[in-house]
């Protein structure tokens, strides 16, 4: 009896078990097919980001970036300061270099939010 009820509480959880796999097998499936839809960023031929940031000397309130355009064509840079800020943008020519700054208020967060556009590959 004993027997008989491990083997059912075994084939049960078996049963449970192969249904949550299967379950997060097929809620994976839609999320690969949309990654390869279209590039986040601009890429160039080689499959690499066209734009880079790097952060230069700056105090507390004065970020300073070098926006750097490392592909042919040219990309333009968005940017703002904080959640709070309206976005800027910055147009960025071909295998070019510029400068951007960021004010932001005194009791604001410290963080840069930035893309670079338009999406696609190739240069």
């Amino acid at each position: 009896m004993a027997l008989a009820l491990m083997l059912i509480t075994t084939k049960r959880r078996s049963g449970i078990t192969g249904m949550l796999v299967l379950l997060a097998v097929m809620a994976s499936a839609p999320v690969r097919a949309q990654t390869a839809a279209m590039p986040t960023e601009p890429l160039d031929a080689a499959g690499k980001p066209c734009g880079a940031l790097r952060a230069l000397p700056a105090d507390v309130t004065h970020y300073r970036y070098e926006v750097a355009n490392r592909c042919e064509r040219p990309v333009t840079f968005f940017w703002r300061c904080s959640a709070s800020d309206t976005e800027h943008s910055l147009d960025v020519p071909g295998k070019a270099t510029q400068s951007a700054t960021c004010v932001k208020a005194t009791a604001a967060a410290g963080e840069i939010v930035f893309r670079f556009d338009p999406p696609g590959t190739g240069n």
